[in-house]
């Protein structure tokens, strides 16, 4: 299984499987993360094994759509990025992915979700059980077969892989010891995250 993680640019990034956060556990900050930032994603789970696959025929490929916050260490990835290194020492934490549960396609589609313009996930963070902030992320599901085509040209999708499309950087970051960040969609929380 993987997690393939694609931003705003289109630019795709790996990371392990032991980065998923267990259902209802915590985000353990790390020691050493001096920066914690997160950025929300809508992710798509793969059911059958493409490769070479053509956009056309792309929405066959999946069956379940959810949504992830994932944590990462903004001043190191900056550091990385300037002395053009690999990312995977600020963005593959243990646990820096936390996933909702995943959500059938058509549902989704039926229930109107359809695009930038009709829908949207809500981020809150708290601390102390005191909001600090709300963020709204759009997103448009019409994306999604240009980006599986796009990654199967590269690497063969099998059944389980996990495409995160980022959606977003959470703001008032830096988060710490304590702060709840929920991701809501149509009111309804879809993930919670609390930081420890």
């Amino acid at each position: 299984m993987k997690i393939i993680i694609v931003n705003s640019e289109q630019l795709f990034r790996l990371v392990p499987d032991s980065a998923l956060l267990l259902k209802h556990r915590p985000f353990f900050l790390p020691d050493y993360v001096q920066t914690l930032h997160a950025k929300t994603a809508l992710v798509v789970k793969i059911n059958r094994l493409g490769k070479y696959i053509q956009e056309k025929f792309a929405h066959t490929y999946y069956e379940e759509i959810g949504f992830a916050i994932n944590f990462y260490d903004k001043n190191c990835l900056d550091l990385l990025v300037e002395k053009s290194l690999p990312w995977e020492r600020a963005t593959c934490l243990d646990g820096s992915f936390a996933m909702s549960e995943f959500m059938a396609s058509t549902e989704f589609i039926l229930s109107g979700v359809e695009g930038f313009s009709h829908q949207s996930a809500v981020v809150e963070r708290s601390r102390n059980d005191t909001p600090v902030e709300k963020q709204i992320f759009s997103f448009d599901l019409a994306q999604i077969p240009k980006i599986i085509s796009e990654l199967s040209a590269y690497m063969t999708l099998k059944i389980g892989d996990y495409i995160a499309i980022e959606l977003g950087e959470v703001d008032s970051a830096p988060f710490a010891i304590n702060d709840v960040l929920r991701l809501s969609l149509n009111e309804k929380d879809v993930v919670r995250v609390v930081v420890k």
